[in-house]
């Protein structure tokens, strides 16, 4: 679990529309902290999607704009533009880092996503076993905070 500074700080961001890729080893708890604490302690619009097997990474921009009831829309600009609308929305895509490994379309796939990272009330939070610098594409990294789990910052409880 995340210590209370640093989660407080990670609030503080989602909430003024900036972007976090959350990062850390394999079960330091990164996805415990989100799905379990921050999503039931935040008040925006959210959706929470998993990369991880099986889902389809093909499918990814379908279930976008569906998870924020945007059935009707097929464009991915107008995806964009309904989403720059209204209230302050947040997307929590878990296991980012399977993206780089499963999709033929990946500069595509960051191009698109970056779209979104860019909307003033829309926040992008990622999950991943990794920093965003070692996917070797800067114009994204640069729209995000990095926050490390690590050892220094979360509780850990005894299995």
């Amino acid at each position: 679990m995340l210590r209370y500074k640093e989660y407080t700080w990670l609030i503080g961001e989602l909430n003024a529309g900036k972007n976090v890729n959350l990062w850390g080893k394999q079960d330091i708890g990164k996805t415990f902290t989100v799905k379990n604490c921050l999503l039931k302690d935040m008040t925006l619009k959210s959706a929470y999607l998993n990369l991880e097997y099986p889902f389809s990474v093909a499918h990814l921009f379908d279930v976008i704009p569906m998870s924020f009831d945007l059935y009707y829309q097929q464009d991915w600009q107008n995806i964009i533009s309904e989403l720059s609308d209204g209230l302050n929305r947040l997307l929590v895509i878990d296991n980012f880092d399977r993206l780089h490994f499963v999709s033929d379309s990946f500069s595509n796939d960051l191009l698109r996503l970056q779209q979104l990272a860019q909307l003033e009330n829309f926040s992008l939070l990622l999950i991943s076993r990794m920093p965003l610098r070692c996917f070797h594409f800067t114009g994204f990294a640069n729209c995000f905070e990095e926050l490390e789990l690590n050892e220094t910052n979360t509780w850990t409880f005894g299995k």
